[in-house]
């Protein structure tokens, strides 16, 4: 006894046996041609959901889970707000003990335009935010590592 041959592909409907149409077996035969395309709509999922499956433990890093991960994730975020002292710049203390991480800094309120540039100075247990411009508001900043 064989197997019915199937492509993952999406059929596009399922034949529906008439009553005239002549008994005739085999791959090509019409009465296994729903049976094949039905199996074809199987292979055709079946891939989709392994593609899915790849992708979403690629996303979980090694985590049992995605909220595990994203757990994991927030946990290594420091944030916060401080305010711009130009070019003397203001220094924020943080207890990671390395220079591995970014900083983000964004201004929260109207900086009037005299914010000027905005650079960092980054050590192991603490950063420095300089501005060159007379603005002296408030930012948050995020640490990620």
């Amino acid at each position: 006894m064989a197997n019915l041959p199937e492509v993952a592909q999406w059929e596009p409907g399922i034949y529906q046996i008439e009553e005239t149409d002549p008994v005739q077996g085999g791959p090509n035969g019409i009465d296994n041609l729903p049976n094949k395309q039905l199996a074809n709509r199987t292979a055709y999922l079946k891939q989709q959901q392994d593609a899915l499956k790849t992708e979403i433990e690629a996303a979980r890093g090694g985590f049992g889970s995605l909220d595990a991960r994203l757990d994991a994730l927030e946990t290594q975020t420091l944030q916060g707000e401080s305010t711009f002292a130009g070019t003397s710049g203001r220094t924020v203390s943080h207890s990671l003990g390395h220079t591995n991480y970014i900083v983000n800094v964004v201004p929260i309120q109207d900086t009037g335009g005299d914010l000027g540039d905005v650079f960092i100075s980054k050590a192991s247990n603490a950063f420095t935010v300089y501005n060159t411009g007379g603005f002296t508001g408030s930012f948050r900043y995020q640490l990620m590592t």
